[in-house]
């Protein structure tokens, strides 16, 4: 039987490990944070009342059948009053207003586009993060990644549920991937829903994907260990199997994230090493390097 994946975030660290999953099967979700504020999806937000569209629109092209559907969701209108907005993201919303229900308008957009898998947010609500940096309460997405030091605390206003979908794909998959990319506006970001991080716990195996280099802003100066007490710290029913850490050429990488083996040790985080950096000098995670990685905790 072919392994059932769930892979949980947002934006380009999301696209990069849903590519690496659809090469190991076609039982792959994404479970995809709603909590952008920036861009298109700010901007629908704000007018429609709707969660965030664009970290979902991303992972429905990372798991399009057909080249030619991915180009066509992720396309960007370049002029006018539409300049800004993917295609993508304008489909969710029309659909969303269409049926009533921003799920079903999800579903229907993933069918449309041949998603080999499923797309699932992790919850249905237009949820704003919020979060404590250096003492102060800072609110919305964009301000959070772009504040003035590590985020001490994050949390959801309002409240919000795990969508059951989600849930369900989560404890029924044989391994969870959890990043790479942004650790508190993606990562963190979609465990926050009540039970997701439950949800989480209950599959077979978990994988953390560490970042290479650190974010400026929202995770600035935090290592391997300090990341994994962040996701422990915010998500306490989560255990994590498996700690995905870069092993390879660093040149290039301004601010490489350490991996010191005593803390991560501490931090009772099972490091794997691997090199899963993109060739040509990019500062990116290798789909192909990360499906093969991701294999060995299958087999």
């Amino acid at each position: 039987m072919a392994p059932r994946i769930a892979c949980v975030g947002g934006g380009h660290g999301l696209f990069a490990a849903l590519r690496a999953a659809r090469q190991l099967t076609d039982d792959v979700t994404a479970i995809v944070t709603v909590a952008d504020d920036g861009g298109s999806s700010g901007v629908l937000r704000r007018q429609l009342g709707i969660p965030a569209p664009g970290d979902l629109r991303m992972a429905v092209a990372a798991l399009a059948a057909d080249p030619e559907l991915e180009r066509l969701i992720q396309y960007r209108f370049a002029e006018g009053e539409l300049a800004g907005h993917p295609l993508g993201n304008l489909l969710i919303a029309a659909l969303a207003d269409l049926r009533g229900d921003f799920a079903e308008a999800l579903t229907e957009v993933c069918r449309l586009a041949g998603v080999v898998g499923a797309v699932i947010p992790s919850t249905t609500l237009p949820v704003t993060l919020r979060a404590s940096i250096g003492g102060r309460d800072v609110a919305g997405q964009v301000a959070i990644a772009q504040g003035n030091g590590p985020v001490e605390k994050l949390w959801l206003v309002p409240e919000a549920d795990g969508h059951p979908g989600a849930r369900a794909a989560l404890e029924r998959a044989d391994l969870v991937v959890l990043g790479p990319g942004s650790l508190f506006t993606s990562i963190i970001a979609a465990l926050l829903p009540a039970g997701i991080a439950e949800s989480t716990a209950r599959a077979g195996r978990v994988a953390y994907v560490l970042n290479l280099q650190q974010q400026t802003g929202e995770a600035l100066g935090l290592d391997g260990a300090a990341h994994v007490r962040a996701l422990t710290t915010h998500a306490p029913a989560l255990r994590l199997d498996a700690v995905l850490a870069h092993d390879g050429t660093v040149e290039g990488i301004a601010r490489p994230v350490i991996v010191d083996p005593d803390a991560m040790a501490a931090a009772r985080a099972p490091v794997v090493r691997a090199d899963l950096r993109a060739g040509g000098g990019l500062v990116l995670h290798d789909p192909d390097k990360l499906a093969a990685t991701l294999k060995s905790l299958l087999w």
